[in-house]
Parts: C-alpha cells; sequence; structure tokens
C-alpha cells in the first residue's frame, strides 16, 4: 500500500478512543495503534490479576528477611529506565510510528518508559485493580491545591506526595487562590510542608502572585499540574502561557466541589522550553503498587528512623519500641502526617 513509508519517533501529546495525536518532527500527526499492538494490549489488560489481599501477603511474607535498611536501600537502588515497555499507551509516551501522509500514522512501538506517576483508577474493582498512568515520562509534578473554595485536604496532599515519592519524582507544591481570606491552618500546612523540604508557592492569578517563581521553575523540564478539581490549575497554565487556552471551568455552589473542565491529560510546549501537561481534576486518589512495607521511606521525615526501631519487620503501628512512634511523640515528626501514614497503611482512606 505504502512504498518506504517513514519511520518516525514522537511523543503523544493526548489520546481518546484510540486515536492520538503524536508529536514529531514532521509536526503533529493524528495516530492510530498497530493491529498487533491493539492485540498485544488487550492481551496484557485481560490477564488475571493478582488479588490485592494475596499482593500484599506475599509481601508481608518477605518483610521478616529484610532489615528496614535493606528495604531503603532497595527502593534507593530502583532504575526506573529498565521498565519494561508499557502495556496501555498514557500521554507522555515515546512511540515509533510508521507515516501514512502528512497528517497521519500508525502507532508500532511503544518505547520503554524512563518514569511515570501512576494511581489506582477510579474504576477499578476488588477483584480487578486498573492502573492510570497520568503522564509518561515526566522529570516533575506540581501539585497545585486551593488556600479555598475548595477547602485544601493535606490528607489528599499526602497522598500526592507519597506516590511521588515512590516514583522518584520532586514535587512542587503550589497553593493557589492566595488573594482570598483563608485559615492559619493553610499557613502552618504550607510551613510544615516547608520544613520537610518540599517547595511551596502561593500563587494568584488574580494579583500575579507567584505567576513568574512558577513559571521558572517550568522551563526545560516536563511537568505533570495535579490536584484537586476545581483549585485552579487550568487558569494557572493559562496565566503561566498565555494563550494556550485551556479550558476553565467554575467550583459548584452546590457541593463546593470542582466541576471536571480538563477530561484528561494533554501536553503543551511551553515557549520557554519543556513541556506541561494539565490532568483532569481528582476527587480520589489511591496509590498503585507501593508495597506496603515501602510505605514508610515515602514519608521523607521517617528516613532517619528508619532501621532504629527494635523489630526489624516494625509496621510502625502499634508495635514496642518503635524509632517512628517515639519520634512522633517527642515531637519530631507532626502527628497528622503520622496519621496520613497509618489510614495509608490500613487502607482507610482514599
Amino acid at each position: 500500500m505504502i512504498n518506504n513509508p517513514a519511520q518516525l519517533t514522537g511523543m503523544v501529546l493526548n489520546g481518546a478512543h484510540g486515536i492520538y495525536d503524536v508529536h514529531t518532527d514532521d509536526g503533529i500527526l493524528r495516530c492510530t495503534l498497530r493491529g498487533k499492538l491493539k492485540k498485544a494490549f488487550a492481551e496484557a489488560n485481560t490477564a488475571k490479576p493478582v488479588g490485592k489481599i494475596r499482593q500484599v501477603q506475599q509481601r508481608n511474607n518477605k518483610i521478616g528477611n529484610q532489615t528496614a535498611i535493606e528495604r531503603v536501600e532497595r527502593i534507593e537502588k530502583r532504575d526506573s529506565t529498565e521498565n519494561a515497555p508499557p502495556t496501555r499507551l498514557s500521554v507522555g509516551d515515546y512511540v515509533k510510528i510508521r507515516k501514512l501522509d502528512e497528517t497521519t500514522g500508525l502507532i508500532e512501538e511503544i518505547l520503554p518508559r524512563k518514569s511515570e506517576l501512576s494511581r489506582m483508577d477510579a474504576g477499578s474493582t476488588s477483584k480487578k485493580l486498573v492502573q492510570q498512568t497520568l503522564l509518561a515520562n515526566l522529570n516533575q509534578v506540581v501539585i497545585v491545591f486551593a488556600t479555598t473554595q475548595p477547602e485544601p485536604h493535606f490528607g489528599l496532599l499526602d497522598r500526592y506526595l507519597t506516590i511521588c515519592e515512590s516514583a522518584q519524582l520532586p514535587s512542587i507544591i503550589c497553593i493557589n487562590k492566595a488573594d482570598l481570606p483563608h485559615s492559619e491552618q493553610v499557613e502552618e500546612g504550607a510551613r510544615l510542608y516547608s520544613q520537610l523540604g518540599y517547595r511551596v508557592i502561593f500563587t494568584s492569578i488574580q494579583i500575579e502572585q507567584g505567576i513568574d517563581e512558577l513559571r521558572n521553575l517550568l522551563k526545560e523540564h516536563t511537568t505533570l499540574f495535579t490536584g484537586p478539581s476545581g483549585v485552579g490549575k487550568s487558569s494557572l497554565v493559562n496565566a503561566i502561557e498565555p494563550g494556550m487556552a485551556v479550558r476553565t471551568g467554575l467550583v459548584s455552589d452546590v457541593t463546593g466541589k470542582g466541576k471536571h473542565t480538563t477530561t484528561g491529560s494533554q501536553l503543551y510546549p511551553l515557549s520557554i522550553g519543556g513541556w506541561l501537561a494539565d490532568s483532569a481534576g481528582i476527587r480520589a486518589l489511591a496509590a498503585w503498587n507501593i508495597p506496603p512495607e515501602e510505605l514508610a521511606w515515602c514519608f521523607v521525615e521517617f528516613r532517619p528512623y528508619l532501621g532504629e526501631c527494635l523489630y526489624a519487620d516494625c509496621i510502625h503501628l502499634d508495635e514496642d519500641g518503635c524509632a517512628i512512634r517515639q519520634a512522633v511523640d517527642d515531637g519530631l515528626i507532626n502527628e497528622r502526617r503520622y496519621r496520613s501514614y497509618t489510614r495509608m497503611y490500613t487502607g482507610e482512606e482514599r
């Protein structure tokens, strides 16, 4: 059908219903999946999953043979560049495509990811857990919350940070709508996360606060903008890159929860260099595939105490001689953050 069609490497900018826009050196091509690749995806995603409880039991059975220090060393030495090709195409994936004409192409291969940020898909059930990759091949995350309207949920922020730490991705905390009256708890929360070593920025598009600072941090990076619905992510993107024309919406006056205005991640080129993905607002967030024995490491303030507990298999809940619980009692670890850990470990909070 085609004589010597050109093969190109490109990056997926968006996609829906099996159709993807791919950025290449020849411009943006509208692409579909090659039949063999589509079949391979279908087979991989219909494979019978290992039950969540069974996974946890298998992991916990191994804990007794490892010290906390060994677990930390294993996490730090993980090389994400050795990941196998993904079984589902996501925004940010690098692909090899066969060019069909000036505007269309056929995706023939997905290249291994250097990084990814994933959560458990909202459609997951107890019988089948589904991974949702928010963005592939990124190198930082901006987590956007608002000072008010909607009120910040720091437990949700802790879950975001945990997922970023597990993926070994730097995260920036952006607290938007700084021009609106807000409680002292917001300021206290910002101070806490700053003390933990996170970059915290207060922003407002109304008074142009923090916009230049945030823009400079995005330069030459591939960044995911994420956070709850209604916190102003899309409006911030418009302020950072005027003319990008990302659709915005209003917070529901009835529920106080944000209405979804972005239906999925979409990568945009930045005029200052780099790429920015604005993801759909998230109302619920569950971590994907963080082994229970690695959860404590994802809380940065816990790390100095890992390996110091009386028992090597301490899970830091109610054991005697737990160094982390002692640090909480001594005021060295914030009690609210510790509660976030316990809720995540026991599955009480999603």
